[in-house]
């Protein structure tokens, strides 16, 4: 017992206010943010076994960065104006839940990006909102399970699974968008059941497979 408490990872405590970011978490540890704990610029995850709870991002290129590492939990996380991605996961293991990613404004940013993490064993989003952007939940490459989730307002795509993903997109709802509720492309194996999608509208552009469609 004593073995196991001493290799639990170090909890460090983010206090309420703004903190400048980027934060740069480089070993493994838990980072749980007070009520009021805002990063401003970005958190890039750099270690394996991180997690990250309670925390708002405001910013950055990315919000959350998390690339070429395994074991990242993303628990109650809330990113805005992040200007690419508000969660960018490549080539990495993550389970991300509970969270609220806000893209209004931002017509060609995607709420969250899991891309090329196929080798890094199973991922999963559960019970996140996402608003705006292009794109609500993407992936690439990856095997995903999307559950619970609620998008809204993107321009392109709901929920994407492509680029040969395998991956699922369950219980979960896209609403008040443009373009396709739920894509699934590109030689993908997709799982697609209980959904609802409601208020899809034509893009605008001339191709006719994102004319509002919920389910192509």
């Amino acid at each position: 017992g004593a073995t196991a408490y001493a290799l639990r990872p170090p909890v460090v405590h983010l206090t309420a206010g703004d903190h400048q970011g980027p934060l740069v978490i480089t070993r493994r540890a838990v980072l749980i943010g007070a009520p009021g704990a805002v990063v401003r610029g970005g958190i890039v995850v750099r270690a394996s076994g991180v997690r990250i709870e309670n925390v708002s991002v405001v910013g950055g290129e990315n919000g959350i960065t998390v690339d070429g590492y395994r074991g990242t939990v993303l628990d109650r996380v809330s990113v805005s104006g992040a200007k690419l991605d508000g969660i960018h996961v490549r080539l990495a293991g993550v389970v991300i839940k509970n969270c609220t990613v806000d893209m209004t404004g931002n017509p060609l940013g995607q709420g969250i990006d899991i891309s090329y993490t196929m080798d890094m064993g199973p991922t999963m989003v559960e019970g996140c909102t996402v608003t705006g952007g292009m794109e609500g939940i993407t992936t690439h490459s990856s095997s995903t399970d999307i559950v619970q989730d609620r998008v809204s307002g993107t321009t392109e795509h709901g929920n994407s699974v492509t680029e040969m993903s395998m991956g699922s997109v369950m219980d979960s709802e896209v609403s008040n968008a443009r373009g396709v509720g739920i894509y699934c492309n590109d030689r993908s194996m997709c799982m697609i059941q209980h959904n609802t999608v409601v208020g899809m509208r034509a893009n605008g552009t001339q191709n006719l497979a994102e004319a509002g469609f919920g389910v192509p």
